[in-house]
């Protein structure tokens, strides 16, 4: 009988996290090449894959839904983590400010001070 994880889930879903994050660029790399190396990259997501089904294998059906969701849009996630890489500590302040007024439901209203229409 397999053990299941249920301790530490936070870390155990960003781990899910960036392992398909891996396995959509190593996939995405496959595409350029047509022999040997394609070969080897799509070998490296079928392992991708059997790491995020054996896992998904020992967890509780309520968590895989959250697990399913966040790791749906893996590379939307980590296009906006290159791009806030190069943000300003305020402008992070900022942002981390309007995502925890967004994930409470409020309105946020973006104004454009540059460009007046």
């Amino acid at each position: 009988m397999k053990e299941h994880f249920e301790d530490n889930i936070f870390s155990l879903i960003k781990a899910l996290h960036h392992t398909k994050i891996a396995m959509d660029y190593f996939e995405d790399v496959s595409k350029e090449y047509e022999y040997g190396a394609k070969q080897v990259m799509l070998n490296y997501v079928t392992k991708c894959k059997w790491i995020l089904d054996n896992v998904r294998h020992r967890l509780p059906e309520e968590i895989l839904l959250e697990i399913d969701l966040d790791i749906r849009d893996a590379l939307f996630l980590d296009l906006i983590e290159d791009k806030v890489i190069h943000f300003s500590n305020s402008q992070k302040e900022t942002l981390e400010n309007i995502i925890d007024l967004m994930s409470k439901g409020e309105l946020i209203e973006i104004t454009d001070t540059k460009n007046h229409l």
